[in-house]
């Protein structure tokens, strides 16, 4: 019998990552990146679903609006200056960040080099300084490493 993983331990970080999965695989395929770089964008930006983006708007990537695919846009809590998009589907809101970021990190089987595409292309900046979150890379690269654990969890 293998050793147990404690990172099954996080029962709703586990049923996240089974409920979207398909969905990842279906982006995940189309960029030619591994399911867990998908699946570890949406559980960072959303907390594991858990974010007020995710459960109100179904905005599971931070996306900003106006955004591919949205249903409408909306200001977040606090904010009038930024755009929230609003989707109708976790899968729409997966399909929007990949016509958005697909190009940048199409093929891309390393996690740095992924993070650092997204750093690129402006999904977030790397720095608090301009909105974006300084230390996002290295916390991205950690997060593809849990969700892979986690990948392999069963939870009923």
């Amino acid at each position: 019998m293998g050793a147990y993983d404690k990172a099954c331990n996080n029962t709703e970080a586990v049923r996240f990552i089974q409920k979207y999965k398909n969905d990842c695989e279906i982006i995940a395929n189309q960029l030619e990146v591994p399911v867990e770089f998908i699946l570890a964008v949406a559980a960072k930006e959303s907390r594991y679903g858990q974010g007020r983006i995710a459960t109100e708007y179904n905005n599971f990537f931070s996306m900003h609006g106006p955004a591919p695919l949205q249903l409408s846009k909306v200001h977040p809590q606090g904010s009038h200056d930024v755009w929230v998009a609003t989707y109708t589907s976790f899968l729409n809101c997966a399909k929007s960040f990949a016509i958005r970021f697909g190009s940048a990190v199409r093929k891309i089987k390393d996690p740095k080099q992924f993070a650092q595409a997204l750093i690129e292309s402006r999904f977030n900046s790397g720095k608090n300084s301009n909105g974006g979150h300084t230390g996002y890379a290295s916390e991205l690269v950690a997060m593809i490493g849990m969700v892979k654990r986690r990948m392999a969890c069963s939870v009923k």
